[in-house]
């Protein structure tokens, strides 16, 4: 692995130490290629407005004055946050573009969890031009108050993540029960080195830390809503998707700061892309899935 100037050699290395201790059954050589960099998210809730085009949750997105809100059926969508790339700088594996800011956006209505395929219910939007074009939105008309999440500062840091039991990576790699168990040990180690949130936490790239196991299958699956049924000629092919699919930005509902939790939610929210068009800085097809606890 090639760690660029921004990656704290002696962090990784404490990380690895400390998971060298736990009493894995399978070889310690494969938890460590599916150990990998990430970056860790903090919040703290902004006394003044941010300036435009800085990174943040929450509070009104600053957009290129034609962009239309993102919605669906009518219904805007809930801005969760922007995320200005030039602040990033544990990016170690050179995954991201190296400007830019990328905005998220999902739906709150919860009839669109029932009727609508998950490739439909979320937006990922990129601008990488002339920062003088920013505008802070106003909420449309019929937003919805519950969407309306405090402005927080966010702080950027490194960080390291495993899979989640029942991920592939894990069935794949023959961990034994024991081994799984160990995977919540590992966590809890990793983030008191780290500093990071021992729960979700938010977090841009690495292992997504599943609330109900795993979120890889369901991002494969963009057509998935809960009125299909899926055959196995389908699971075969979500498996195989799968794989082409990494994190892009991890958000933890339960954060106080924000209040993401006020419009129904207590678990985590995921957004993944494939790794083609994140090389390629395409975000039109972004995946995403919402987990509660």
């Amino acid at each position: 692995m090639n760690w660029n100037i921004f990656g704290d050699k002696n962090l990784n290395e404490k990380v690895k130490k400390q998971l060298k201790k736990l009493n894995w059954e399978v070889d310690f050589n494969v938890v460590l290629r599916l150990l990998k960099p990430t970056i860790s998210i903090k919040t703290k809730i902004a006394k003044e407005k941010i300036k435009i085009g800085k990174s943040k949750f929450g509070g009104l997105p600053d957009l290129p004055k034609e962009t239309e809100w993102p919605n669906l059926n009518g219904f805007p969508f809930a801005f969760i946050g922007q995320i200005n790339l030039e602040e990033i700088k544990f990016d170690i594996e050179n995954k991201l573009p190296k400007k830019g800011i990328l905005y998220f956006f999902f739906s709150t209505n919860q009839t669109d969890y029932q009727f609508e395929p998950f490739n439909k219910i979320h937006k990922v939007l990129y601008f990488n031009e002339n920062f003088d074009n920013l505008k802070t939105q106003d909420y449309p008309i019929n937003y919805n108050d519950l969407a309306k999440f405090k402005e927080c500062i966010i702080k950027f840091s490194e960080h390291y993540s495993l899979p989640s039991y029942q991920n592939y990576q894990i069935v794949e790699n023959g961990f034994s029960d024991e081994d799984e168990n160990l995977l919540f040990e590992a966590n809890e180690l990793i983030c008191e080195i780290t500093g990071a949130n021992q729960d979700v936490g938010h977090q841009i790239l690495g292992n997504a830390n599943a609330v109900q196991g795993d979120v890889s299958y369901w991002w494969a699956n963009q057509n998935y809503n809960l009125e299909n049924e899926i055959d196995e000629k389908k699971k075969t092919e979500i498996q195989k998707n799968e794989k082409e699919i990494i994190l892009l930005l991890q958000i933890d509902v339960l954060d106080e700061n924000p209040e993401f939790s006020k419009f129904g939610a207590s678990g985590g929210i995921y957004f993944g892309i494939k790794k083609q068009d994140l090389e390629n800085g395409n975000f039109e097809n972004t995946k995403f899935v919402i987990q509660n606890s």
